[in-house]
């Protein structure tokens, strides 16, 4: 109860230092003469850009291009020279199948299918770590030392494991020694 009551006369006690030492607030305009002089001035210079905007709209628009037919017809002999070479440059298709596959000995490599590119394997070479911060900080550190590419792969929530590209099983105990014996680490099948 007294709290309560303390905490009523301190909010009385500042609202009336307040008012005391920044006067008391006027809610009206000390003019109201000077106040519908502003409203009305405000509302002259709205209507005329109005009234300039509906003129400017009414207005023809003049036309760039000039109405001589001399021009015109200088123009049109250059339109018709490009519509003959249209018709010179459209391609020539081939009617039947047998065309068509007769005429692919003359690809180019470039337009040939690409070979089937292998797929490489993943090996995950170390302790699965909790965190992706702290399995990307423990790659960062394997890149700069041995210069290989690594990825960190999410197994679950929780769980992300390191690991590097190979093709066969030389190549991947080739790179476990050469991890080996570049942090001295000790790893299996190295």
């Amino acid at each position: 109860m007294f709290r309560i009551l303390g905490f009523l006369i301190g909010s009385a006690t500042s609202i009336a230092v307040i008012l005391l030492v920044m006067g008391m607030p006027e809610f009206h305009a000390k003019d109201a003469e000077i106040t519908q002089q502003r409203f009305d001035a405000a509302v002259e210079k709205l209507m005329a850009k109005k009234q300039d905007a509906e003129v400017g709209a009414n207005e023809p628009v003049e036309s760039p291009l000039p109405d001589d037919d001399s021009k015109i017809a200088a123009v049109d002999p250059l339109i018709e020279e490009s519509q003959a070479e249209v018709e010179i440059l459209q391609p020539q298709f081939a009617d039947t199948e047998s065309e068509m596959l007769a005429n692919t000995d003359d690809l180019p490599a470039s337009l040939e299918e690409p070979p089937l590119l292998h797929e490489l394997q993943w090996y995950s070479f170390w302790n699965p770590f909790r965190s992706e911060i702290a399995a990307s900080g423990f790659v960062a550190q394997l890149e700069r030392v041995t210069g290989m590419d690594y990825r960190v792969v999410k197994i679950k929530p929780g769980v992300y494991e390191v690991a590097f590209a190979y093709d066969d099983d030389a190549e991947r105990h080739a790179k476990l020694a050469q991890i080996s014996a570049a942090t001295g680490l000790d790893l299996p099948d190295s």
